[in-house]
């Protein structure tokens, strides 16, 4: 799953190994790091409906138990063993999921369209003069986190501090460092919302009957953050993506025969975000096709990208009429934020086909970064007819006895700089303006 052939074309690998393994194959995820993916729709939404022969908890991974794995393994992060709910199953699963569950559904459907849409058109702003941007790196990876960060009540100092360290954490850029501020911003919004609650997630989070430990509340906070912000970003530059390189979807939405929704349901069909994640791990030996058996403690990547593409294979016309995908998950463990990521993604869409007139994709051909568990686009370099700078206000938690700890005199972000410098710039212009 590592190699350059694997990400050129993954949806060819997968039907041959299919072809030759079954619903179930082996895989090595990077170098010296084995499992098994499920690519069966069936498989995986019984196997993810069996809490009893299959967990969550990376804790019963064997490998790492017996120390073959290093703690430096770069799979380490998406599949070591964390307290929350991602990694939870049980009892406490149902404790944590309800906490979050709860906090999100008190925000209102028309606040998450409302904030998504300031902040789209604040991004949008940023570039909109020039006539060309690079959609992933100055619009789909940030709004996702600007909305959460307001929706959770951040100030504006603490989202600031959320996504600069976020975004260095994925540029690489002094990533032990960068994980540290991350934490330490997250907890002092925890520490704000004690001393001042709001009407925000941050502050019901703290109130539910669950009664989150600040440590809980931190853990929670990271996964729904990495959780809603990453693959959300991915489904917006895909969606975009799907519209400008597709005629046929390009028509379809022109033609008015199927509106934003539609179009995001069927990137979520044919493209899914999360493609071999998250990982099940049985409690017992699982025999499977050919003989073969899943031991106790090997993990299972859950294959929703091979699966999806197997259906649509099979009913071309399937995403048109359902909602049955595995982007979300399947069972107890269903994402809690599915709404919020598909609301999002639907208004960051209709705000740049809104904003930006003759929008074309400069790179027909899509660039992949190299991920064993995500569809991602590295890159979506656009040129569209320039227009106006709305001044649309960036920020409303800001709180006046503080300040940015960036410039207030930052200019708007220019592709030509690198991507960590451009990220940093176009963050301090965002939130001076």
């Amino acid at each position: 799953m590592f190699s350059p052939e694997y990400h050129a074309d993954p949806h060819t690998t997968h039907r041959h190994l299919a072809d030759e393994h079954g619903g179930v194959h082996p895989a090595e995820i990077v170098p010296g790091v084995h499992a098994w993916i499920v690519t069966d729709y069936a498989t995986i939404t019984a196997w993810c409906r069996d809490p009893y022969t299959f967990r969550r908890d990376s804790r019963l991974w064997s490998d790492w138990k017996e120390g073959r794995i290093p703690d430096d393994s770069p799979v380490a992060a998406m599949m070591a063993h964390r307290p929350n709910l991602l990694y939870a199953d049980g009892e406490e699963h149902t404790r944590l999921k309800r906490a979050v569950v709860d906090s999100l559904g008190r925000v209102p459907e028309s606040r998450v369209g409302d904030v998504t849409r300031r902040h789209a058109d604040a991004l949008i702003d940023a570039f909109v003069e020039r006539g060309d941007a690079d959609l992933v790196a100055e619009y789909t990876r940030l709004l996702p986190l600007m909305v959460l960060s307001d929706l959770f009540g951040f100030s504006r100092d603490i989202a600031e501090r959320v996504l600069t360290s976020i975004s260095e954490l994925w540029d690489g850029v002094d990533v032990l460092r960068a994980n540290q501020e991350y934490e330490r911003a997250l907890s002092d919004a925890i520490s704000a919302k004690h001393a001042t609650p709001g009407e925000d997630v941050t502050t019901w989070l703290l109130h539910h009957r669950a009664g989150l430990s600040d440590e809980e509340m931190l853990h929670q906070m990271v996964v729904t953050f990495g959780a809603g912000a990453e693959p959300t970003a991915n489904l917006i530059a895909s969606t975009v993506h799907t519209l400008l390189t597709d005629p046929d979807a390009g028509s379809a939405l022109n033609g008015t025969r199927v509106g934003v929704a539609e179009l995001v349901d069927q990137v979520l069909w044919r493209e899914p975000p999360i493609t071999n994640y998250p990982v099940l791990y049985p409690t017992t030996d699982v025999p499977i096709e050919h003989g073969r058996v899943i031991k106790a403690g090997e993990p299972v990547l859950l294959g929703y990208a091979a699966a999806h593409h197997a259906m649509v294979g099979a009913a071309e016309d399937i995403e048109q009429h359902n909602r049955a995908h595995l982007s979300f998950g399947v069972g107890p463990h269903r994402c809690p934020a599915r709404g919020f990521g598909q609301a999002i993604a639907e208004v960051a869409v209709q705000s740049l086909i809104r904003r930006l007139p003759r929008l074309r994709a400069s790179e027909p051909t899509p660039q992949w970064r190299v991920s064993p568990f995500a569809r991602a686009l590295s890159t979506l370099p656009v040129t569209f007819t320039p227009g106006l700078s709305k001044g649309t206000p960036s920020w409303q938690h800001s709180d006046p006895s503080s300040s940015p700890r960036t410039s207030t005199d930052s200019p708007p972000a220019s592709a030509s700089t690198e991507p960590s410098s451009r990220w940093r710039s176009l963050v301090a212009w965002l939130f001076g303006r």
